[in-house]
């Protein structure tokens, strides 16, 4: 029912929709929990129903299909989206360009601290696995924990 691709970059895209605004090629958007005026509509599976709350998507194809979105109170049109990588923390000894791994990190109890959104980043949970696009820049000076860290740009595998 659903369709998953692999793009030129590697990336999975799926087929989806997205509102007649964003339905523009390089259009990024994350993904929100999908209200209950979507799970009650019979397009949610192609529409929803794949994408992953909190996760970043680019929309990297519109085709010409469009439906009613109750949502939208107007048109959806069908598009094809890719996951977009995201910036995150890890620890500097698993910072390793092309590399896969199982993305892991402790719970922050830094409450003020500026990195604690790239530490534990919504939309990618613990133990997904991650590669590793490339090496963003040290941050251990602005880790309020003390912690060695590497921002890096990873996109999810699973």
């Amino acid at each position: 029912m659903f369709k998953e691709f692999r793009g030129a970059g590697g990336l999975k895209e799926i087929v989806t929709m997205v509102g007649e605004a964003q339905a523009s090629k390089g259009f990024k958007f994350v993904a929100s929990t999908p209200p209950e005026v979507c799970r009650r509509c019979k397009l949610f599976g192609v529409c929803m129903g794949k994408l992953v709350p909190g996760r970043v998507y680019e929309v990297v194809e519109v085709r010409d299909k469009q439906h009613y979105c109750e949502l939208y109170e107007g048109k959806v049109r069908v598009a094809k989206v890719a996951e977009a990588p995201m910036e995150v923390l890890v620890k500097a000894q698993f910072a390793v360009e092309g590399a896969i791994i199982s993305f892991m990190y402790d719970e922050c109890r830094e409450r003020g601290c500026t990195l604690r959104g790239y530490c534990m980043p919504e939309g990618i949970a613990k133990g997904t696995k991650v590669k590793m696009i490339s090496i963003l820049e040290d941050v251990s000076e602005l880790a309020l924990c003390g912690k060695n860290l590497r921002k890096v740009l990873v996109v999810a595998l699973d």
